[in-house]
């Protein structure tokens, strides 16, 4: 039995952004609830993300929303008591980020750890960009 595709309504706020590889800081991009408890929170960039301070300030607010959601009883309804065994942010980046990014990345790892989760990194595959192969 596959998993049923919740949606949400997405409110658009004053941190919105279409134009930005982040657009919303206020989503979680995509979320899958495992059965023995915890959940895997995907941060979607989609669109190369640069090193400016702009596009750096916010994935720290994004990564800073999914942290305060895992840390909510909605959370703890749907996916149990996190821990950084079971519950892990995983950011999709373009592979035309900026290396800074990654090394944002890197020294964010204690902080979201802190928080009862851990966090990796990953590239956007040609497929998930919705490009050949």
């Amino acid at each position: 039995m596959s998993a049923p595709i919740i949606e949400h309504k997405a409110e658009s706020g004053a941190q919105d952004d279409s134009t930005h590889p982040i657009p919303s800081l206020a989503v979680v991009d995509v979320m899958s609830v495992k059965k023995g408890g915890g959940a895997d929170l995907f941060v979607v960039v989609a669109s190369p993300l640069m090193a400016d301070a702009r596009s750096q300030n916010r994935l720290l607010a994004k990564l800073r929303g999914y942290l305060g959601f895992i840390a909510s009883g909605e959370f703890r309804s749907q996916a149990g008591v996190p821990t950084p065994a079971n519950t892990a942010i995983v950011v999709k980046l373009h592979p035309g980020s900026a290396p800074e990014i990654r090394g944002l990345l890197a020294r964010s790892e204690s902080w979201v750890l802190s928080h009862q989760a851990s966090l990796s990194v990953q590239t956007l595959s040609p497929s998930e960009l919705g490009v050949g192969t």
